[in-house]
C-alpha cells in the first residue's frame, strides 16, 4: 500500500507547525481510511455502523486520561454508513494509534517521542489489554528547516544529504527498540511504523516522501504496509 497522499499533499499547501495537529490528523484520517479498505473484518463493520473512528480521543483510564490520535471503536449506537467509515465518538475503543513527528533537533526529539510512544501503549494496555496500541513516527530528512518558532529562522540539521540519512536512520532504530508485544511479552506497541519526509518548511510544493534507505522499505516491520496489515490481522483475531 502506497503511503497517504493525502498526508504529503497537506504539507505541501500547509506546512508544518509543531503547535498544530492539522498534520497529524490528516495523516489519522488517512490511516483510518486505509484501514477501512485493506481490511476485510474493519471494513465489515464498518459498512454496517458498527465500527468508528475519532480524532483526538481523550481516553480514560481511572484516573489517568490520554489524548489519542485516533482511535477506532464501537459506538453507542449504530452510525449512520458512509463510503468508508464514519466519524463518531466510539463508547468503547478497540484500536488506539499514537502519532509522532520528528522534524528538527532530531536527537532531542526523538527521546522525548519515544518516551511518549512507551506510555501510550502502557495506557492503552491498561485501558483493555485486548485493545491495539499503534504508534507511528513521522521523521524529516531534510538538511534544514524552517520552525514557526523561532520567528522563522532556520535550523541546520546536516552538512549533506549522508548526515541528514544519518539522524533519519538514528530515529528509526529509536523506533525499534520501543517496546513491541508479542506472545511472550504483553507489554509494547501492538503495530508500528515510521513515515520519513524530506521538508524544509519553506519550499513546500518540493516536499516529498523518501522511500529508500534509511525509511522502511516494504517486509520491514515499520513500512506503512506492514503497519496497516498488522492491525488488520490484530484486529481478525481479537475482535471477530
Amino acid at each position: 500500500m502506497p503511503l497517504p497522499s493525502t498526508f504529503l499533499d497537506h504539507l505541501r499547501r500547509e506546512g508544518y507547525h509543531p503547535r498544530s495537529n492539522k498534520h497529524s490528523n490528516t495523516l489519522a484520517l488517512s490511516i483510518a481510511n486505509d484501514l477501512a479498505v485493506m481490511c476485510p473484518a474493519i471494513a465489515m463493520k464498518a459498512s454496517r455502523g458498527t465500527l468508528v473512528y475519532d480524532l483526538n480521543f481523550d481516553l480514560k483510564v481511572r484516573t489517568a486520561t490520554w489524548n489519542v490520535d485516533l482511535v477506532l471503536g464501537r459506538p453507542a449506537q449504530p452510525a449512520t454508513p458512509v463510503a468508508l467509515i464514519s466519524k463518531q465518538r466510539p463508547a468503547t475503543v478497540e484500536v488506539a494509534i499514537e502519532i509522532k513527528s520528528v522534524m528538527t533537533e532530531h536527537r532531542k526529539a526523538v527521546k522525548n517521542r519515544k518516551r511518549d510512544l512507551e506510555a501510550h501503549h502502557e495506557h492503552v494496555h491498561n485501558y483493555s489489554d485486548r485493545a491495539i496500541a499503534g504508534g507511528v513516527l513521522v521523521v524529516n530528512q531534510a538538511q534544514s528547516f524552517r520552525s514557526p518558532l523561532r520567528d522563522g529562522s532556520m535550523t541546520r540539521h546536516a552538512q549533506d544529504a549522508r548526515a541528514a540519512g544519518a539522524l533519519v536512520a538514528h530515529c528509526i532504530n529509536e523506533l525499534r527498540n520501543v517496546g513491541e508485544r508479542s506472545e511472550s511479552s504483553p507489554f509494547g506497541l501492538d503495530a508500528k511504523c515510521a513515515v520519513v519526509v524530506e521538508m524544509d518548511n519553506v519550499n513546500l510544493a518540493s516536499t516529498s516522501y523518501i522511500n529508500r534507505p534509511p525509511a522502511p522499505l516494504p517486509g520491514d516491520p515499520l513500512n506503512y504496509d506492514s503497519f496497516i496489515q498488522r492491525i488488520c490481522d490484530l484486529y481478525a483475531r481479537r475482535f471477530p
